[in-house]
């Protein structure tokens, strides 16, 4: 998964600085920072995190119908911020950069959720030839399609982009609400594509710092390289990560469903919203950069479960696989909350 290729590219840094502390007798810390000290970097060959662009924005209007069904306004913000985006990335000689949009998804989110201002230019290019290296040393994109490509570009500027926008227009109208409101999609991003808690995820003038188990990073460089919802995991021994699910169906049905439809499975993930549909409960695991959206149906006698449930709470579910019930709905039935 990409989040936990450049968590563990984090994680051997730290794991470096510590041992170069030690060595110094300085105190290492207890974080992981963009900026710690590390040997020059050498141009790296980054075209696999690039795209050819359709020629057209790909996400938008689904994006702009779950934030606003039906309000053609909340798809010109949308349309809007992409291509202001674009702009910039072009500007700054990195258009349809992925690595990009990952630094700007990551340092923006945090930086809101913090309430710490807009990040400054310069930091957000240096966390993207961070997040380059982790990403082309760990072939993370390789034989991804372009149109792959620049849907999670899309969806990683579109939601950051919208909290940001939130978040500008309650700062510059003193709107306390309008900023509560950003700080809360900030975090939801966060907690979505990490898996982690957006508490622990920092951006400042020295980079970006992902608290982690210190233990686990100091043991050895391999440690790190367990799956970045690792709490969840550990309180739920066998669960799927939902990401995972959702990638191996994104990148080969017929293969996934071979290994799941029709069987029982345990899931586990971050809530997005609980909803009813045709008289069932429906239940949503948090957005993602793939095409698939993952839901699970309950019974309603489990209604008073799910009413437990808040966003962005990480749950697991057992369920029975349906696989890809529609474009874009990869569905689980006859859910129970574990």
């Amino acid at each position: 998964m990409i989040t936990n290729i450049i968590m563990d590219r984090y994680a051997r840094r730290r794991l470096e600085k510590n041992l170069a502390a030690k060595r110094s007798g300085a105190n290492p810390g207890a974080s992981t920072s963009s900026s710690n000290a590390a040997p020059a970097a050498t141009k790296i060959n980054d075209a696999s995190l690039h795209f050819r662009s359709t020629g057209t924005q790909l996400k938008t209007r689904e994006i702009a119908n779950l934030i606003g069904a039906g309000n053609p306004q909340v798809l010109t913000i949308m349309s809007t911020i992409l291509s202001e985006y674009e702009k910039g990335a072009r500007a700054a000689g990195k258009p349809n950069d992925l690595a990009l949009a990952l630094s700007f998804f990551f340092a923006t989110n945090a930086s809101v959720y913090h309430d710490a201002g807009i990040p400054a230019d310069a930091l957000v290019m240096d966390l993207r030839d961070t997040i380059a290296s982790a990403l082309v040393e760990g072939n993370a994109l390789n034989g991804v399609t372009d149109r792959k490509k620049q849907e999670m570009y899309e969806a990683l500027v579109l939601y950051t982009g919208f909290a940001l926008a939130a978040y500008q227009e309650g700062k510059q109208g003193g709107n306390a609400e309008s900023v509560k409101v950003s700080q809360q999609l900030a975090g939801q991003n966060l907690q979505a594509v990490t898996g982690i808690s957006p508490d622990k995820i920092n951006f400042t003038d020295q980079g970006l710092s992902i608290e982690r188990e210190a233990e686990a990073a100091d043991n050895s460089v391999a440690a790190p390289s367990r799956s970045v919802n690792a709490t969840a995991e550990n309180s739920s021994a066998g669960a799927i990560d939902y990401m995972e699910l959702i990638r191996e169906y994104d990148s080969n049905e017929v293969a996934a469903d071979a290994n799941y439809k029709g069987k029982r499975i345990r899931v586990s993930g971050p809530l997005r919203k609980a909803t009813i549909e045709e008289g069932k409960v429906l239940v949503w695991f948090m957005q993602t950069g793939y095409s698939l959206d993952l839901g699970c149906y309950f019974e309603n006698s489990q209604k008073a479960s799910v009413a437990q449930l808040k966003d962005p709470q990480t749950f697991v579910v057992e369920c029975t696989m349906l696989g890809v019930i529609s474009p874009g709905r990869l569905m689980m039935d006859h859910c129970v909350l574990r």
